[in-house]
């Protein structure tokens, strides 16, 4: 009686608010009007299925036109009035498809701010609505990434669609300076990090507005996925030199910290293989590979600025660090020895590396190259 009572509520909330539409945008234009109500009967209280498809292009269809910014406009109206899972589930599905199929022409929301303020969001009329509710949650901070990609990237390349696109990605991305290519690489990261703190999902089929937003997610992953292999690879033909253990340029350590940062969410997001396979293998084994060439061994490189004498003596390594314009030398320190946490300055010009926790206090400049 319950559910059949709240049927029956959604309906009737259903028909007063395109009544209410028709009503407040009869003197609009004839586009408004009818984004309004595209709108509204795409995303009713009653259905547990998702957005309807036809009701929903329309909504579409004005989002590469001089009407998006209403098309947008009505979606977060109708995302903010609400305080129904269902609906506000439907809203931002309809939200995510105008984001992509708007591609350069949409600014994107306030970045760095919670746009969408869904953080609070709770429905717990029904066991559906508390399930969606953690959806909402996490689904209004995706978008909002999602909504910077075009902001970030100076563009957003449709990759999946047109394999030349790939080639004027890469010709594009050469042209960045190395440090533009890992702020972006690191924000297509961050991307990737998000999926993985998505709610556990229900069993394929049980619920098909969460089925809907899966099923976008995906597409989207592939679609970062072709985004960070390019970048990769760019970044692996400046840093990277065949021949060479280390490389003295600051960004291999971005690189690095990138690649293991990756390597976190493989797990998480191997439940995705499955649509592209081996897309998802060539992404993966470029990443194990640069990961590969750039940790070749278990030693730590030191470079310290002037001329180098050691002296080791049972678990205590002590380096004198001369003053001048001497060549540069190489200390290469074992596992075992690896040491440093305090660095004592003597009068002999002696410094003592006498803990094993590892180099913190700034007082010797050292670069570290594993």
């Amino acid at each position: 009686m319950s559910e059949l009572k709240t049927r029956i509520i959604g309906k009737f909330k259903d028909k007063a608010s395109i009544g209410k539409a028709r009503l407040v945008h009869s003197f609009s234009s004839t586009a408004v009007k009818y984004i309004h109500l595209a709108l509204l009967k795409s995303t009713t209280h009653t259905s547990n299925k998702p957005p309807n498809s036809d009701y929903v292009s329309d909504v579409i269809s004005y989002s590469n036109s001089r009407y998006a910014p209403a098309a947008f406009a009505a979606a977060l109206w109708r995302l903010r009035v609400t305080k129904n899972a269902i609906v506000a589930t439907k809203s931002l599905i309809v939200i995510h498809k105008l984001i992509k199929s708007s591609r350069d022409n949409f600014e994107g929301l306030d970045r760095d701010r919670n746009n969408l303020k869904l953080n609070e969001f709770s429905d717990k009329s029904s066991t559906l609505a508390l399930e969606l509710s953690q959806w909402i949650r996490w689904y209004g901070l995706y978008l909002d990434r999602l909504s910077w990609v075009p902001k970030v990237l100076g563009s957003f390349p449709n990759l999946l669609e047109n394999p030349k696109e790939k080639v004027k990605e890469k010709d594009r991305v050469s042209s960045y300076q190395t440090g533009c290519i890992m702020r972006q690489t690191d924000f297509l990261v961050s991307f990737f990090e998000h999926i993985c703190t998505r709610p556990e999902p229900p069993p394929m089929y049980e619920n098909k507005i969460v089925d809907e937003i899966r099923e976008l997610v995906i597409q989207d992953y592939f679609m970062v996925v072709r985004l960070v292999m390019v970048r990769l690879q760019v970044l692996s033909e400046r840093l990277i030199k065949p021949g060479v253990k280390y490389i003295g340029d600051p960004g291999l350590n971005d690189l690095i910290l990138v690649l293991v940062r990756l390597e976190e969410c493989k797990e998480s997001l191997s439940g995705f293989f499955w649509r592209c396979r081996r897309l998802a293998e060539d992404f993966w084994c470029l990443v194990e590979m640069l990961k590969a060439e750039t940790v070749k061994d278990n030693k730590q490189v030191v470079k310290l600025a002037g001329l180098v004498q050691t002296t080791v003596k049972d678990d205590e390594e002590m380096v004198e660090i001369l003053a001048g314009s001497s060549p540069t030398e190489w200390v290469t320190f074992d596992d075992s020895e690896t040491s440093t946490h305090d660095v004592k300055n003597l009068d002999s010009k002696w410094v003592t590396f006498d803990d094993y926790n590892g180099l913190t206090n700034e007082s010797v400049w050292l670069s570290l190259y594993t």
